[in-house]
């Protein structure tokens, strides 16, 4: 916006400066005009239909399932890893901590054990649904989660499922990123 200004002297040195009316009035017809312009480009190049994809025949794409779903199923062999232990199928057996994982050959020994015990108890015509579930906490670097599949996978589960675990007061350490 311009003003006019206009000066006037009075007695002595002091000027006094007094605004004028607006000389135009601010015009937004050119952009409306652009405006409208680029919403009809964008409403013509936005589809509406879904993704189409392309489905190979012999592919088959991951579902999902609940928690409580998952664990009832006996093909299911669940994991968890925390930054201070690892325990091992429904029951939660202590194997040791995650450092053990790497460093210490027998611990690697008992949790092959556990998967071939857990494996051996799923019927054969069922060994293509069997999984291994790894819940870990997301603050562990994932050598250790590579350890558990590289054991699962020599014991013979193909279907490997991954998680973080739910921390169960998750609501009071959250923060909003707008609040941040």
């Amino acid at each position: 916006m311009r003003y006019n200004l206009k000066t006037r002297r009075h007695k002595g040195r002091r000027v006094v400066r007094k605004k004028d009316e607006l000389q135009k009035g601010l015009s937004i017809t050119s952009l409306l005009d652009v405006l409208t312009i680029i919403l009809v480009f964008l409403m013509k190049n936005v589809s509406m239909e879904a993704v189409k994809i392309s489905e190979l025949p012999d592919m088959r794409y991951p579902t999902t399932i609940t928690t409580d779903a998952l664990m009832e199923n006996p093909m299911v062999t669940p994991v968890k890893l925390y930054t201070d232990r690892v325990e091992l199928g429904i029951d939660n057996l202590f194997l040791g901590t995650p450092q053990d994982l790497i460093e210490n050959v027998d611990t690697r020994s008992i949790m092959q054990k556990f998967f071939r015990n857990e494996w051996k108890a799923i019927p054969e015509d069922k060994w293509e649904d069997a999984c291994l579930i790894v819940q870990a906490d997301s603050n562990l670097p994932c050598g250790f989660i590579t350890e558990i599949v590289r054991v699962g996978t020599n014991t013979g589960y193909q279907n490997i499922y991954f998680a973080t675990l739910e921390d169960a007061d998750w609501l009071r350490s959250y923060s909003p990123a707008a609040g941040r």
